[in-house]
């Protein structure tokens, strides 16, 4: 047989690892073992001192180990643990529950100070470059179906048809939405008529002469800049996302799209191959 001193250590032990401090883990085995005591008593018993005994009085009561009768003094009725357990069990769940609302409330501050000082010092981040142009048409894929505002790009021919061919349906579903796209094409280049027919239907287009490079703008600060490579066969594009950047762009596409002309279906060309060799990138 256990002795009552090892038994209330055993039990003292086990609350400890639910998660009881020292003081509320003795006082509780105490009123297992006694029965309803008053605080003085359950300090005695569970040599708890008396300035921390009604401390851990009413934080077992709140966890559900315990019920308080009212006199004076006061006694304390210990629960019986299957039923004080699933108390306990309940009183964790809130406590988690309040705490998650609690760091839910903390991170939508957050995220509101991060806009507010976005909004007011301008948006950038690190420049993301691509080495091939599957990988830049995926970028310009996501930036389409993220834009909200509106989207600019100077293109050759060539990558204008393979943006098409790629994009349409997303370039379409923006057109539906109400976001204006605009393209500048260069003239060193035919469009097949079947596509360009279908550009016309969603976007604005002017052509002007030769362009070197490609420039992809999206909603006021995402810049997406692609070319050649001059000493690999492979393709380059560099992201990045920034007002001021964003700002230059425009003005640049600005003054190609006022000096540029709105080409009919018949000077589309009838077909994309006077490419120059090397203008293949995206």
């Amino acid at each position: 047989m256990l002795s009552s001193v090892t038994m209330v250590s055993q039990t003292s032990m086990y609350l400890k690892e639910l998660g009881l401090s020292k003081y509320e883990a003795n006082a509780y085995a105490c009123l297992l073992q006694r029965g309803t005591s008053t605080a003085q008593e359950v300090s005695d018993g569970a040599d708890v001192p008396q300035p921390r005994v009604y401390d851990a009085l009413d934080s077992l009561e709140q966890k559900g180990f315990v019920d308080v009768q009212p006199g004076r003094p006061k006694k304390y009725s210990p629960i019986e643990p299957d039923t004080a357990i699933n108390r306990f069990c309940d009183f964790k769940e809130r406590q988690h529950n309040q705490e998650l609302s609690r760091m839910q409330r903390l991170g939508d501050h957050l995220i509101d100070a991060i806009e507010d000082q976005t909004t007011l010092e301008g948006r950038s981040e690190i420049c993301w470059t691509y080495s091939d142009r599957y990988r830049i048409l995926e970028k310009l894929s996501e930036l389409t179906a993220a834009t909200t505002s509106e989207i600019r790009m100077i293109t050759t021919p060539y990558s204008f048809e393979r943006i098409l061919n790629h994009h349409v349906e997303q370039l379409a579903d923006k057109a539906d939405d109400g976001i204006p796209i605009q393209a500048i094409v260069s003239e060193n280049g035919n469009v097949s008529p079947v596509v360009y027919e279908r550009a016309t239907d969603i976007m604005d287009i002017r052509r002007v002469e030769n362009i070197e490079g490609r420039i992809y703008l999206y909603d006021n600060a995402h810049v997406l800049t692609a070319f050649a490579a001059s000493d690999t066969d492979g393709y380059v594009g560099i992201s990045t996302t920034s007002d001021s950047l964003y700002r230059t762009q425009s003005q640049l596409f600005d003054l190609l799209w006022t000096s540029g002309r709105e080409a009919s279906h018949r000077s589309a060309g009838t077909d994309s191959g006077t490419v120059r060799a090397g203008d293949d990138a995206v």
